[in-house]
């Protein structure tokens, strides 16, 4: 099983060799008993891409070696010695100011625990999350499948990020009515965000000086924060060193909403859990929290499932 997803996450039989330090002929040995007992051909010899049968081959295939990684980990924390992987996937903007606070609480509370994070948008990290690559995901929405369950853990407000001697840097709020023919970076049509502001706009009878139309929050913020133009974004994009420019609240758009995804028939190991129980620390929304929140930020309190 572990020879397949080689091949699937590297692309060819020499490929999958080369990542698991190993030779090709072993790689192909290994694939070719698991066609033998399944009777079905899995991989395309070819192309080296995997069939339809190998593809249902590997998402199934990663759940169990996951299962089985975890039976070590769940036994090791009887023992109370936390120690395995934790896949986790996060959107760029909470990436950024959340890494740094897990990091260093895991290693100093389990020193055993290998934890992987995985940088993506939301729907990248939700198919990584359908296929197992991921067993957990911190995502802006909750996800569209009835597979996976959504806790959110806090809101956040969207800003204009703007020139400090633009005349609405000094503005307390402003409206989509106060944006009428201001340069800005948009997402491209299409995506959620963009057509919200476009219907917004429309209500308000208000044409951007659309700049450049960017996928990505983080390439957008990236090129607002060089003064390429400004940009509507997360309020948590936005570093706190940045000097020179304004960050003003967009009253009038409703807060991103952020939460962990899971696997809803998974089963958490102790490695998942001990990361989870970390994070409803931070976001903890009922008492004070000894962690710092970013500006443009709450937390939600009392999350449900």
């Amino acid at each position: 099983m572990k020879a397949l997803i080689g091949v699937e996450d590297y692309g060819g039989f020499s490929s999958a060799a080369s990542a698991m330090e190993t030779v090709q002929s072993n790689i192909s040995t290994h694939v070719s008993k698991l066609e033998s007992e399944l009777e079905v051909i899995l991989v395309d010899r070819r192309t080296g891409t995997l069939t339809s049968e190998g593809l249902a081959v590997t998402k199934r295939a990663r759940l169990i070696l996951q299962e089985m990684e975890a039976i070590q980990s769940d036994l090791h924390a009887l023992k109370h010695d936390i120690r395995g992987n934790v896949r986790m996937g996060m959107i760029g903007t909470t990436a950024r100011w959340l890494i740094p606070i897990l990091v260093p609480e895991l290693n100093k509370r389990h020193p055993n625990l290998h934890f992987v994070v995985s940088e993506g948008t939301t729907t990248s990290l939700e198919a990584r999350l359908h296929n197992g690559t991921v067993d957990l995901a911190l995502v802006n929405k909750p996800p569209y499948s009835e597979e996976f369950a959504f806790r959110s853990f806090f809101d956040e407000q969207y800003v204009l990020y703007i020139n400090a001697s633009h005349p609405l840097a000094s503005k307390q709020s402003v409206t989509i009515a106060d944006l009428d023919q201001i340069d800005l970076i948009v997402p491209p049509k299409g995506i959620p965000f963009r057509d919200l502001l476009d219907t917004l706009a429309k209500r308000s009878k208000v044409d951007f000086n659309i700049i450049a139309e960017v996928d990505g929050v983080r390439l957008i913020a990236s090129m607002a924060f060089d003064g390429y133009a400004p940009a509507i974004i997360p309020a948590t994009a936005v570093p706190h060193y940045l000097s020179d420019f304004a960050v003003v609240p967009v009253k009038d758009l409703p807060n991103r909403k952020i939460g962990i995804a899971r696997r809803k028939r998974a089963l958490e190991s102790a490695p998942m859990l001990s990361v989870l129980s970390l994070l409803d620390e931070v976001f903890s929304g009922d008492e004070p929290s000894r962690f710092p929140m970013p500006a443009g930020t709450r937390k939600i309190s009392n999350n449900q499932t």
